[in-house]
C-alpha cells in the first residue's frame, strides 16, 4: 500500500502556537478534540521518531559510551567531557515526550468503539514506549496524573518508577488483548500506520518485544526473577511471538527531499540540496573504542559505521582526551548510517529484538537457543548495515572466527557480555537508549571513560537531572523526589 506523505508536527495538528507546549504541566487551550484519530496517529508516530532517532537528542549516550566522539575541529563541551550536565541540558526530550504522550493519550481515549481497537492498541503501545524511556532517563516521573490537564491537574504528582514499570507491562498486555479481541469489522489502520501499514500481527509482536525489553531491564535485580517469569507467562511466548528477522519497527511517513521533511537522522547532517549541514559531519567523529572493536574483530560493518580516513582505516578519538588526532586523520559517519534522505527511522530493530531474546534465553527466562538468536541478531545487523559485506555469508564467516570471544558464541566465556557488547556495536547510531540502559544494568561493554582529567567521577552519569522547565512549573513535586544528582539515585533496575 502506498505510504501517506504526512509531515504534520504535533503543533500543526493542535494549533499554530507553540507557547502553550513549553511545559508539560500547562493547560493546553488548543485541544485536539476535533482531530480524527486516523489523522493524528501518523503525526504522533513521526514525532516519536523525531525524538528518539535524532542523534543530537542523545549525544550524551553516544559520547559517554564508546560509540562516538566530537571532532577536534570543535571545542569539547565540558558539560559532557566532565560528566557535568545541568538541568537545562536535554530538557527538550522531556517536553517533547510529554507532548507526544498527549497525542497518543487522545487517540487512546477517543477510540471507545470496539471497531477502533487497532487505533487504541497502537496508542497504548506507543505510550508505553515513550513512558518507559522517560523512566529509564529520569526514574520517578509524572504518570498517573500526567495527562490530565483537562481535569484541572496542572502540577501532576510523580509516581514511583518501579510501580510505573509494572503498570506499563499491564498496559502492553491490554493492548495485545485489544488486537486479539478486535471484531471482524474493526476499522483498518492501513496507510495511517507509518510503521507496519496496518499489520496488527506485527504490532502484537512489537508490543510483546517492548514488554520483553522492560522485563529484561530488570533481569539483573536479585528479587525479580519470579516477577519476570510470571509476566512472560501471561501471553503465549514462543520465540516467534517476538519480532523476528525482517520484522523490525521501521518508521517512514514518505520522507521528502525538503527541509523538515527528511529522515531526522539524515537531516542532522545533510540539507535538501545534499550539501552538509554546518556542525554536522564535521562535528561528530567515531569513538576510538568503537573503531578498535570493529578493527580488532575483523568486523564486516566497520566501513559502514565509519568511512575510511585518508590512510584507508577507520580512526576516531577517545572522548574528552587532551591529545587528539587532527581532523584530517579522522573518519566520519559511514554510509551504513547515512543512506539517503528517505531512509527508514528505526523505532525498534529486528536485531535488537533478537539480542533481547538471546539474553532472555541465556538467563533462563525463555526457552530456545541463545546461540541461534544471538547469531541471527548479528547477521541481521550486518545485513542492515549493507554494502558488499552486508550478507549472511559475511556474517557466518565473522561469527565463526577463532579466538574472538566477543564474536564467536561457542568460545565466549561470559556469554551475556558477548551478547551485550555485540548489541552495543549494532546499535551505534541506530538506537541510543538501549546502549545507555544496558551499560547501567550490566556494566558492558567495557569502555574508556572520558579522558578529561576534570571529569566528576569514574563512571558516566546514571541518570539525567529533572529539566529546568519542569522545576519552573512543578517545583513542589520535583522537590518531593529528594536530592537528585547525575550519580543518583539510580534507576531502580540498576542493581550494580
Amino acid at each position: 500500500m502506498k505510504k501517506l506523505i504526512i509531515f504534520l508536527t504535533v503543533l500543526l495538528v493542535l494549533g499554530t502556537s507553540c507557547e502553550d507546549f513549553l511545559g508539560v504541566n500547562e493547560k493546553n487551550p488548543n485541544s485536539a478534540s476535533a482531530v480524527p484519530a486516523n489523522l493524528l496517529l501518523p503525526a504522533a508516530l513521526n514525532s516519536t521518531a523525531n525524538i528518539f532517532t535524532n542523534p543530537d537528542n542523545f549525544l550524551f549516550v553516544y559520547v559517554w559510551h564508546g560509540s562516538m566522539a566530537i571532532s577536534t575541529s570543535y571545542v569539547q563541551p565540558t558539560s559532557l567531557t566532565q560528566y557535568n550536565l545541568l538541568n537545562s541540558h536535554y530538557q527538550g526530550n522531556w517536553a517533547n515526550s510529554y507532548i507526544n504522550l498527549q497525542n497518543y493519550d487522545y487517540i487512546d481515549k477517543e477510540s471507545v468503539d470496539t471497531k477502533d481497537n487497532y487505533y487504541k492498541a497502537i496508542a497504548k503501545i506507543m505510550k508505553v514506549y515513550v513512558y518507559h524511556n522517560l523512566v529509564d532517563i529520569y526514574g520517578n516521573i509524572p504518570y498517573s496524573q500526567a495527562l490530565k490537564t483537562d481535569e484541572g491537574i496542572l502540577k501532576p504528582e510523580y509516581d514511583d518508577q518501579k510501580t510505573i514499570y509494572e503498570d506499563l507491562v499491564l498496559q502492553l498486555d491490554a493492548a495485545m488483548d485489544l488486537i486479539s479481541d478486535a471484531p471482524g469489522n474493526a476499522n483498518e489502520v492501513g496507510a495511517y500506520d507509518i510503521i507496519y501499514q496496518g499489520d496488527m500481527d506485527l504490532w502484537w509482536k512489537f508490543a510483546n518485544t517492548i514488554k520483553l525489553r522492560i522485563l529484561i531491564n530488570q533481569s539483573g535485580m536479585t528479587d525479580r526473577t519470579t516477577y519476570i517469569t510470571t509476566a512472560l507467562a501471561t501471553q503465549p511466548h514462543a520465540t516467534t511471538d517476538f519480532l523476528g528477522a525482517g520484522e523490525g519497527a521501521m518508521l517512514n511517513p514518505g520522507y521528502l527531499k525538503s527541509s523538515g521533511k527528511m529522515n531526522p537522522f539524515w537531516e542532522n547532517f545533510y540539507k535538501q540540496d545534499d550539501t552538509q549541514q554546518s556542525d554536522g559531519l564535521q562535528y561528530y567523529a567515531p569513538n576510538q573504542d568503537a573503531c578498535d572493536f570493529l578493527t580488532a574483530n575483523n568486523d564486516p560493518r566497520k566501513f559502514r559505521f565509519f568511512a575510511a580516513n585518508p590512510a584507508g582505516i577507520i580512526r576516531g578519538n577517545y572522548f574528552g582526551a587532551l591529545l587528539l588526532d587532527p581532523p584530517a586523520t579522522l573518519s566520519i559517519l559511514g554510509p551504513g548510517l547515512l543512506r539517503a534522505y528517505n531512509q527508514d527511522a528505526p523505532i525498534l530493530t529486528d536485531f535488537e529484538s533478537l539480542f533481547l531474546q538471546a539474553e532472555a534465553v541465556q538467563r533462563n527466562l525463555l526457552t530456545g537457543s541463545a546461540k541461534a538468536l544471538y547469531e541471527s541478531a548479528v547477521t541481521q545487523s550486518i545485513i542492515y548495515m549493507g554494502g558488499i559485506n552486508g550478507t549472511a555469508a559475511a556474517a557466518a564467516t565473522y561469527l565463526t572466527q577463532e579466538a574472538k570471544q566477543l564474536v564467536n558464541f561457542d568460545i565466549a566465556v561470559d556469554k551475556i557480555k558477548t551478547i551485550i557488547t555485540q548489541k552495543w556495536c549494532a546499535l551505534n547510531g541506530v538506537s541510543p537508549m538501549p546502549i545507555w540502559t544496558d551499560y547501567r544494568r550490566t556494566g558492558f561493554p567495557v569502555i574508556t571513560l572520558s579522558q578529561d582529567p576534570a571529569r566528576k567521577g569514574n563512571v558516566p552519569p546514571v541518570r539525567l537531572l529533572y529539566p529546568q522547565t519542569e522545576i519552573s512549573t512543578n517545583n513542589d513535586n520535583v522537590l518531593a523526589q529528594g536530592t537528585i544528582e547525575l550519580t543518583g539515585p539510580k534507576i531502580f533496575w540498576q542493581n550494580r
